[in-house]
């Protein structure tokens, strides 16, 4: 996730289910350095999550999906 991107969104709160890819520090210190708190639902708890899920369905559909991307490194840069 581009640093810009999270700037212009104004998010106080980043809110994800507990996957690896949002939880690594990579992901972590990115939200930190725009000052967004990251917040992560309870293991098991699927129905926390339930607002956010229709979103990510979105991206995937909206842009991942038609892009074809290769690889995240791709993604990350188109």
């Amino acid at each position: 996730m581009r640093k810009e991107t999270l700037k212009d969104a104004k998010l106080e709160i980043f809110n994800t289910d507990q996957g690896s890819q949002f939880t690594c520090h990579e992901f972590v210190s990115t939200l930190k350095d725009v000052e967004i708190r990251p917040s992560w639902d309870r293991k098991g708890r699927a129905l926390e999550n339930f607002f956010v899920e229709p979103f990510w369905r979105s991206v995937k559909y909206e842009e991942v999906y038609l892009h074809d991307y290769q690889s995240g490194l791709e993604a990350w840069s188109g």
